[in-house]
């Protein structure tokens, strides 16, 4: 019978250099969680997550989440109840579903707020995003965000008009509808008279994005077409 022998010699380094590894994880994983909850702890509210769940709901197994945004009223005045309030309006129904995502990139805290509103006979996808320059502690209007990446709103046109014709060609190439409807009927039935109408700005990774509203109904069935991340177009590399 063949024996196998075991290098005790090699067992010991081993357990030592995992257990080092294992020590380095750890105080590597505790820094940057520390540094998450403690950021800017000064204009927080409380020592907590700068944004975390205010409510949460589950309905048909499809779970809403409500947004707190954790900074002091001199930095966003009302903005908390506004959420609450427009949230409430909102979840009256309960078929619609409320979710949020955020981002900090540098000193620029990006919220953005998803609400699939069930109200009409057609869903509606409906935005609201919050920029919040937690440096300067200030809300950030649409004009501060384009001075930011200095550019200007007909930028941001020529972005979200590229992306609808990237739409547009797509959809023709995939024969979703016939050659009867061109790229002006294809606009209407979007829903869209105006490029930045509708568009709620979002920093994520340094780079500018905009959340754009439009319809994905059609007769032709397009809500088959459009997933979640169409409505998020990206203006700047």
């Amino acid at each position: 019978m063949k024996k196998i022998f075991k290098n005790k010699n090699l067992t010991v380094p081993l357990i030592v250099i995992i257990t080092f590894l294992l020590v380095v994880f750890n105080v590597y994983f505790y820094i940057n969680r520390s540094t998450i909850n403690t950021d800017y702890y000064s204009i927080k509210e409380t020592n907590n997550l700068i944004v975390y769940t205010r409510y949460t709901k589950t309905y048909k197994e499809i779970t809403t989440t409500v947004p707190y945004i954790n900074l002091k009223k001199d930095i966003i005045g009302n903005l908390n109840e506004d959420i609450r309030e427009m949230a409430n309006n909102y979840l009256k129904n309960n078929e619609n579903v409320i979710t949020y995502d955020y981002k900090i990139s540098g000193d620029i805290l990006s919220v953005v707020m998803q609400i699939n509103c069930y109200d009409e006979a057609l869903p509606q996808v409906i935005f609201r995003t919050y920029n919040i320059n937690l440096k300067e502690e200030r809300m950030l209007s649409d004009s501060d965000i384009l001075d930011l990446y200095g550019i200007e709103e007909s930028f941001v046109s020529d972005k979200i008009k590229e992306r609808f014709e990237d739409f547009f060609k797509d959809e023709r190439d995939k024969k979703i509808f016939d050659e009867e409807c061109d790229y002006k009927c294809f606009l209407y039935m979007r829903g869209i008279d105006n490029y930045t109408d509708n568009i709620y700005y979002y920093i994520e990774d340094a780079k500018l994005y905009v959340y754009k509203e439009f319809n994905i109904y059609s007769i032709y069935n397009e809500e088959k077409y459009y997933q979640n991340t169409d409505f998020k177009i990206k203006i700047t590399e």
